[in-house]
């Protein structure tokens, strides 16, 4: 069975080498920018930081995330999320690159329009069916533990 936490332990390293990706790709863009600085150049890898690497590496050490499977609607959520963060990043490099190259364009924020109502129903689908199954887990452990109790009180 392939679990959360095999999943998320795989994603936490993708989200790490994004991070250090975009930031070194924001900086060598600045620097061949004439002295024009944007901030949403310079600050664009803050959203795989704060939005994936910070959240999954500490999700993706929690013990209960062993007994859950990663499938259904966590991976649907969790793809959700993930997009949504990955719109939110390109877009801020667009603006950035938009800025720097001097003009301005109305397009841009349709970037943080999509990317947002993407990381927050994919956050909703997260929780709703991590909470099912932490749930499930619960009542299949206690049902387990209920069986071995009945069965040594038969054999006694």
């Amino acid at each position: 069975m392939y679990t959360c936490a095999k999943a998320f332990r795989l994603q936490w390293k993708i989200f790490l080498g994004t991070t250090i990706f975009v930031g070194i790709f924001s900086a060598v863009y600045e620097h061949f920018a004439h002295g024009i600085r944007s901030k949403p150049m310079i600050f664009a890898f803050l959203y795989p930081l704060v939005l994936g690497l910070i959240p999954i590496v500490a999700i993706a050490y929690v013990s209960v995330m062993k007994k859950i499977a990663y499938k259904g609607g966590i991976r649907l959520g969790v793809n959700m999320y993930y997009a949504g963060i990955a719109t939110l990043t390109f877009g801020s490099i667009a603006r950035g690159v938009v800025e720097i190259y001097g003009t301005t364009n109305h397009l841009m924020k349709y970037y943080t329009i999509v990317g947002c109502p993407l990381l927050g129903v994919g956050f909703l689908l997260v929780i709703i069916f991590l909470v099912k199954a932490v749930n499930d887990t619960a009542r299949a452990e206690e049902t387990e533990d209920g069986d071995e109790s009945d069965i040594a009180e038969i054999t006694e």
